[in-house]
């Protein structure tokens, strides 16, 4: 009886689920933009219905879930934060933010920006993060080949594009922050657009608005250095991806036949000359592996020969992409940063004069690609 007594007892000091809210009720941020105007900011959220998404996943069923975002203004991203509560209507969560878009005036103000939105603590480090130099609210409202999960848009997974073609690799909020605080640290910020071109859908009255990276914003010391489009970040992505798995590198020949090789694992070993000069003489040693994608030639061209055509393009590639950044102060290689980390002194010799970069001159570079297999499906 005594048991009974404190078992009852017991259960009165439960207090059960009386708080919890349904997803529902809940608006549930998926996407943050930031834009910046006029000496004010704009902020935009994406927000995600969780119903539909477990609807899609568990049905199949392939209604369009809808989309909303939501806009706020003021003199800082907190205050344009709040602006958006004003009119809400429910709780906002921020625990499942998976993507953050900033507009190219916005990279302007990262050391602001990121004061603000660190300071809680529902914003997680693992954000994929993004520029871009389209209306952000194009970019949330993009659509989904097959109406599929809204979770399932390039900017919440750019890792599984990347699997498939290595153009231009995805980084998180932790390592665009960490960034910022460094001395000589660039990064690579993926810029993110639309395009109507590329995909159609049996919906006569509309054609769909798909995400693609075009280009990298170079941001070093916290300042954006400019753009790079795609198509002019061969080196770049060569020397600075760790993870390069797959990416098409054509080798034209006459009468327009093309080979095409696919590069993967590159491996880079950076050295400096002796200091005999005002200028830093630097040394590039890279190997590459690849597979032979497609072959279109009249002549029958050899591995060998594709591996030699392919070093001398890639070697003329890096030099021009290096010089032509050089050019409009852009660190491309980031080769400050590798100055900084393996050469100190050197770094802090040539910093007390002013701008390295101008001071930094490829010497020499040697491209090595190796033909592993030919992808070729022999049947007898």
């Amino acid at each position: 009886m005594k048991a009974i007594i404190v078992v009852l007892f017991c259960s009165l000091l439960l207090t059960g689920c009386w708080d919890l809210k349904a997803v529902q009720d809940m608006n549930i941020v998926t996407a943050l933009g930031i834009d910046y105007k006029k000496d004010h900011y704009v902020v935009y959220v994406k927000l995600t219905d969780f119903s539909a998404v477990g609807t899609k996943e568990g049905s199949g069923d392939s209604k369009p879930a809808s989309t909303w975002v939501g806009v706020g203004e003021g003199p800082t991203v907190l205050l344009a934060i709040n602006d958006i509560y004003r009119s809400a209507q429910h709780h906002t969560l921020w625990t499942h933010v998976k993507a953050i878009v900033m507009t190219k005036s916005a990279l302007g103000k990262l050391e602001d920006i990121f004061d603000s939105l660190l300071r809680s603590r529902e914003l997680r480090y693992t954000s994929w993060v993004y520029g871009t130099d389209k209306p952000i609210e194009s970019i949330f409202m993009a659509d989904t080949t097959l109406n599929q999960s809204p979770l399932m848009l390039e900017m919440f997974e750019p890792k599984e594009t990347y699997k498939q073609r290595s153009a231009i690799m995805p980084i998180q909020l932790q390592k665009l922050v960490n960034s910022i605080r460094e001395p000589a640290t660039s990064v690579l910020l993926p810029v993110l657009s639309v395009t109507d071109r590329k995909w159609m859908a049996n919906q006569k009255d509309k054609t769909p608005s798909m995400m693609e990276l075009t280009g990298v914003y170079v941001i070093n010391k916290g300042a954006n250095e400019g753009w790079v489009a795609e198509e002019d970040m061969m080196g770049a992505r060569l020397i600075r991806y760790s993870h390069m798995l797959r990416y098409p590198f054509s080798i034209p020949e006459r009468y327009g036949l093309n080979n095409t090789l696919n590069l993967t694992g590159p491996h880079t070993k950076i050295s400096l000359d002796p200091d005999t000069s005002e200028r830093l003489n630097i040394n590039i040693n890279l190997t590459v592996n690849a597979t032979v994608l497609e072959t279109r030639t009249e002549a029958g061209m050899s591995e060998h020969q594709m591996e030699q055509q392919a070093q001398s393009i890639l070697k003329k590639d890096i030099m021009k992409e290096f010089n032509d950044a050089k050019d409009k102060n852009i660190d491309l290689f980031g080769l400050e940063e590798w100055l900084y980390r393996h050469h100190n002194d050197s770094w802090k010799r040539y910093d007390s004069r002013g701008p390295i970069l101008p001071k930094i001159n490829i010497k020499d570079v040697n491209v090595k690609v190796i033909i592993k297999h030919s992808n070729t499906y022999i049947t007898g």
